[in-house]
């Protein structure tokens, strides 16, 4: 549930270079959910060689607890696989093996969430099931948050927002501020990080990235800077992990300018340098409750931090939600899961250039074409593909959606 709790908080956060609307992309909403074929996804769509795309949602299916979904290029959706009691409410997307099996995570059930890998015949094996408890002095990692990761040899990376060891803030010292680990291919977790809420954040919910030297990034929503005026338990870091198990803080957010609590997943582009955005802080007085409503940033291959943009007045959307995608000009692409005045609020689709100018390509209504979008993911023609949470109707299932150049 803290993922789709850290998707609620963002959306409740927040209820010089200026937005630019012009001539609206092509939106398409490509397939509506329904309860028992799937409801609300929070996490976007990844695509295969053929052009269909995967995903999952958080609700719904033949037990309500989630399903993965498969869309096709006519847009026919199938349901893999429905979660039931023992694995159940997958947070995150999919991942591919080169044998076209799909791995994920969930972060219910009767356990604390499992890494389930489901093959080409759409069977099921969970390969790893974590154990949630209560109390103090239970520390079991559990709460998986993020799409895996999967190495050459077959090993898996992922999070947890909680467990680990009894860290410095309130939630912490219950529950744990959560893990980086590893699975390898014999099924054992190993912890690679366990952190503490003070300087090197707590609960990372984001998906992990991983350079050509072994090295992995993500981002911790909350701990770092306990001073941030936003949260008394910080607004958190962004972090690399070295391959022999060395963390550094690559930015701490202050709640100011720099914005406070980042958003789910960061960019590594070719250079080494890495964007994400913050879902608060940024400008002060923006939002509902003048808290800024978020930015959008670089950290550059030398460690240097960069704000790239501001989210201004809510015309131009709030709490930025989601990894960023880029271009082969450096131009980035995300959305926004809120806006702070209409038409905006239920999210914006929008366009950074490599020079700086902010341009929405889309507004979404809260209806016809969904509401709270999520990560969004490029194919080679310029064409992005993403999920929003909810839709209208009596049943607001959410959907995927597409955006044309």
């Amino acid at each position: 549930m803290r993922k789709l709790m850290a998707l609620l908080a963002g959306l409740t956060l927040v209820f010089g270079f200026g937005a630019r609307s012009v001539r609206a992309q092509t939106y398409t909403v490509l397939f509506t959910f329904n309860v028992q074929d799937g409801q609300n996804p929070i996490d976007g769509v990844v695509q295969d060689s053929a052009g269909n795309l995967y995903g999952t949602t958080y609700f719904g299916g033949t037990y309500t607890d989630g399903v993965v979904y498969k869309l096709d290029k006519s847009d026919n959706e199938t349901v893999l696989y429905s979660f039931g009691t023992n694995a159940a409410f997958p947070a995150s997307s999919v991942i591919f093996d080169s044998a076209g099996n799909l791995y994920g995570s969930t972060q219910g059930g009767v356990t604390g969430g499992v890494v389930y890998r489901l093959n080409r015949k759409n069977q099921e094996k969970i390969l790893y099931e974590f154990h949630a408890c209560g109390g103090d002095g239970c520390y079991n990692p559990n709460g998986t948050a993020g799409n895996l990761l999967r190495d050459a040899a077959g090993n898996l990376y992922g999070t947890t927002i909680f467990g680990g060891v009894k860290g410095k803030t309130l939630f912490c010292e219950s529950n744990g501020c959560g893990i980086v680990f590893s699975l390898d291919t014999a099924g054992k977790l190993h912890t690679l990080h366990a952190f503490t809420g003070a300087k090197d954040g707590a609960e990372p919910y984001s998906p992990l990235l991983r350079d050509g030297n072994g090295n992995l990034y993500g981002i911790a929503f909350y701990g770092g800077d306990t001073s941030c005026p936003q949260s008394v338990d910080g607004c958190g870091t962004v972090f690399k992990l070295t391959a022999s198990g060395k963390l550094a803080v690559l930015h701490t957010f202050t709640g100011g300018k720099d914005g406070a609590f980042p958003a789910p997943g960061l960019l590594l582009d070719a250079a080494g340098n890495l964007f994400g955005a913050s879902q608060s802080g940024g400008l002060a007085g923006c939002g509902f409750f003048s808290a800024g409503c978020g930015t959008l940033f670089k950290i550059s291959s030398s460690g240097a931090f960069e704000v790239l943009y501001t989210f201004q007045d809510g015309t131009d959307g709030t709490t930025p939600n989601g990894s960023l995608v880029q271009d082969a000009e450096g131009n980035l692409y995300g959305t926004t899961a809120l806006g702070d005045k209409l038409p905006t609020f239920y999210g914006v689709v929008f366009k950074l250039s490599s020079h700086g100018k902010f341009t929405v390509l889309h507004t979404l209504n809260g209806g016809s074409d969904g509401g709270y979008p999520s990560s969004l993911m490029r194919d080679a023609g310029g064409n992005l593909y993403g999920t929003a949470y909810t839709s209208a109707g009596f049943n607001p299932g959410g959907a995927v959606f597409k955006v044309s150049p």
